[in-house]
């Protein structure tokens, strides 16, 4: 029972964070892509499920949306870096729990690490892509941008789910 309840939470947060991917885009020049809200519930994933949930709902739940919006060239580096992002934000959280500070600070540390991440795969994916790193470079700063701002509503999400119990 207990196996089947863990498998429903990643694939309800999957589907959230496709959606949360798909719903809210902002199209952007220098990267060929968007600015989306799927950070933050990737960051959310990782934090509360750990890194299995945060690996598997951000990469799958990521690519999904890639793969449904027209990007579908972006599906296998974006299941790469957005797996990895919930996978770092999943394995830091836990570990810096240890140490005396608010749970919402090593949250948000755990969150902009992992966004850190995200912002240095897509510049590395994109230069491969793009095959200039000039160009690759240009998508930096929409990436900080998405990624701080990922980090930001995931912790806001993270404070209003622990008023409830939800995160202890």
């Amino acid at each position: 029972m207990r196996q089947t309840a863990t498998i429903a939470k990643y694939a309800l947060m999957t589907a959230l964070v496709a959606v949360g991917t798909f719903v809210v885009r902002i199209p952007t020049v220098a990267t060929d892509g968007y600015i989306n809200l799927g950070d933050a519930l990737v960051l959310f994933c990782g934090v509360v499920f750990g890194p299995p949930g945060g690996i598997l709902a951000g990469g799958l739940g990521s690519a999904l949306a890639d793969l449904i919006s027209g990007y579908a060239h972006w599906a296998l580096p974006t299941f790469l870096i957005k797996g990895l992002e919930g996978g770092i934000a999943g394995m830091l959280f836990p570990v810096l729990k240890k140490t005396k500070w608010n749970r919402f600070a090593l949250s948000a540390i755990a969150c902009v690490v992992a966004a850190v991440e995200m912002i240095t795969g897509y510049f590395f994916a994109s230069w491969v892509m793009k095959g200039n790193a000039v160009v690759a470079f240009t998508g930096v700063p929409e990436n900080a941008i998405q990624g701080g701002v990922g980090a930001v509503l995931a912790n806001l999400l993270l404070f209003a789910t622990s008023r409830n119990g939800a995160f202890a």
